[in-house]
Formats: C-alpha cells, sequence, structure tokens
C-alpha cells in the first residue's frame, strides 16, 4: 500500500470508473474514494466513498474539494475529466491541491493535447507526419471531404465529416472549430498508450481498435516498430512526464496522429489486465517508488467492451 486514501475525480465517467477499479483491485490504497458533479452513476457501488463536489472553474470548486480531501483525509488525487485538467493546466495547478499531490501529465503535453491545433504544429515543427489542420475562420478546407471537430473538444461526439457541398452549412455549426485531414483507411485506426518516467524511460503500447458510441469496444494489441519510434518521438517533443493517449491512422504515408488525449485512456482498465500498468506506474513515481518492470502483451491479445449492471435501492 502507497497511500492511505486516493480521490478519483469524476469518478462517474468510464475513464473515472476504470481508475477506481483499478486502485481497488491493486491494493496500492488503503481506500479509494471519488467525487463528481452528480450521483446518477455506480461508483458509490464501486469505491470506498463518493461525494458531490462543484464543477471545475465554477465559485466554490476549491472549497468543495477542501471539504472532501479533508473529510475523507485523501493522500493523493488523480483528476481524470478533461474539462477539469484544462481548468488545473490554465491556473498551473498541476502538482498539488490543497497540499495533496496530484497525478497528471505534465503542462506541455496538456497544453498540445488540449488543443487540436497546436497538436498539428507540434508535430510539424519535430519533424512527425501530421493531417493538416486549419481553423474554421481562417477560410474554407483546403479539400474535401475533410474532418470537422471542436479546437478544444473532447470525445467523439463533435466530430463530422464534411463533404461536398456542406462546407458552410459546418462552418456556420462550428464556427470556432477546425477542419481537420480526412485520414484513411478507415478500419486503421490506433489507440495508444505512451507513459514517460521521470528519469525519461518510455514505455508504448497500440492498440488497433473499433468503436462504437464514441468508445472502443474491441481492440487488439500490434506490433509495429514504425508506430513505437513515432510514439517515442512524441514523448521527447512532449518532455511528456506521465501517461497519455495517442490518436492514430495508419495511412499510406505511414502512421499519422491526429489527437493526443493528455489523461489516462478509457481503455485504461483493458491495458491495466495485459501488463500496461500505466495508472500504476503513474502513483508508484507520485510515491517516490521505482518502476516496476514492464513486459508488453503479446501481439494479437484482444478484448472486448462488455456491461455491468447495478441495481440500486
Amino acid at each position: 500500500m502507497l497511500y492511505l486514501t486516493v480521490l478519483v475525480t469524476g469518478c462517474g465517467g468510464d475513464i473515472g470508473l476504470g481508475i477506481g477499479k483499478i486502485l481497488k483491485m491493486s491494493g496500492v490504497a488503503g481506500s479509494v474514494v471519488g467525487c463528481d458533479i452528480h450521483s446518477e452513476h455506480p461508483a458509490p457501488q464501486i469505491l470506498d466513498g463518493f461525494d458531490i463536489v462543484l464543477r471545475a472553474g465554477t465559485d466554490g470548486y476549491f472549497e468543495s474539494m477542501r471539504e472532501v480531501i479533508n473529510k475523507r483525509k485523501v493522500g493523493l488525487v488523480i483528476p481524470t475529466t478533461e474539462p477539469e485538467l484544462r481548468f488545473l493546466a490554465e491556473n498551473r495547478l498541476l502538482d498539488e491541491m490543497e497540499g495533496v499531490p496530484l497525478v497528471t501529465a505534465n503542462l506541455k503535453a496538456l497544453e498540445t493535447g488540449l488543443d487540436k491545433l497546436a497538436t498539428a504544429e507540434l508535430l510539424k515543427a519535430n519533424g512527425m507526419p501530421y493531417p493538416w489542420t486549419k481553423l474554421v475562420t481562417d477560410g474554407p478546407p483546403p479539400e474535401l471531404p475533410c474532418i470537422i471537430k471542436d479546437r478544444h473538444g473532447y470525445g467523439s461526439k463533435s466530430i463530422g465529416v464534411v463533404e461536398e457541398g456542406f462546407a458552410g452549412y459546418y462552418a456556420a455549426k462550428h464556427p470556432d472549430g477546425i477542419w481537420q485531414e480526412y485520414l484513411r483507411p478507415d478500419d486503421e485506426e490506433y489507440t495508444c498508450g505512451v507513459y514517460r518516467s521521470n528519469d525519461g524511460e518510455t514505455r508504448v503500447i497500440a492498440i488497433k481498435r473499433r468503436l462504437q458510441g464514441g468508445f472502443t469496444y474491441y481492440g487488439e494489441v500490434v506490433e509495429n516498430t514504425e508506430i513505437d519510434a513515432l510514439l517515442v518521438k512524441l514523448a521527447g517533443a512532449l518532455d511528456l512526464r506521465g501517461s497519455i493517449n495517442a490518436q492514430l491512422r495508419l495511412t499510406g504515408r505511414g502512421p499519422v496522429i491526429f489527437e493526443i488525449n493528455p489523461r489516462f485512456s478509457s481503455t485504461v482498465v483493458f491495458r491495466h489486465m495485459m501488463g500496461y500498468r500505466d495508472l500504476i506506474w503513474s502513483v508508484m513515481e507520485k510515491a517516490g517508488r521505482p518502476l516496476e518492470p514492464y513486459t508488453p502483451p503479446a501481439a494479437g491479445t484482444r478484448f472486448f467492451r462488455g456491461s455491468q449492471e447495478y441495481i440500486l435501492k
């Protein structure tokens, strides 16, 4: 056990719930508690304690977090939602909260990953393949079809494919968005874990995935030296500390990263079960412990996302 009590924020989401499950099964914490802005989720049935807090960035957010930290005697906080991570990054509050250490990626990784235009610019500046990316306000896309997405959004709900004749419609609907190259083929999409330790060791995993409702419902571990080399280069360009998730497609010009999620992945539980234990590595390093050895899972290892029912009385 490394911490008596760990607090997982955003514990009602899929990532927060997954992190809570891992912490519970791993034994790195005596108790695992969570907080969220509502209670319509199964976290209270899974974790050792649950509290409602105010949304990050609103008046009273810090006070509500302070109350939970003191009430639960929290020794480590793991923020899991992108809106909260954005707020913490913008206010340079990534080291601690109320004197309690936080587990996050480093500031450069957060600032880059939370801005899709900045992501493309970093890739280009560091000699990595990148999708052309352009602000909607800078004019029409250079080619169609293309992708339109929120510059600072997260998840897949704000993403659309723009066909010929519809650029004006989408530009009016998403004036603050970005146009981005439509990378092909559609069946060559990968979600990739990238962990870089405090001493610079980089551990990666590449999973070919299929999406359903914006989530990875099926994945298969692949062994691809070109992808691995690109992920290691990305970690260096970000001076990465901690864990991020890179989305890419394997195109005719090789692997092309189109998005960086500077947080733990929604596949964090699957990866943990296969031996890619980036959450545990993050907790260990935060506690000043050396990393455990890592043996990558065999290529061809597959996973499927199922469901779990909860009845509340």
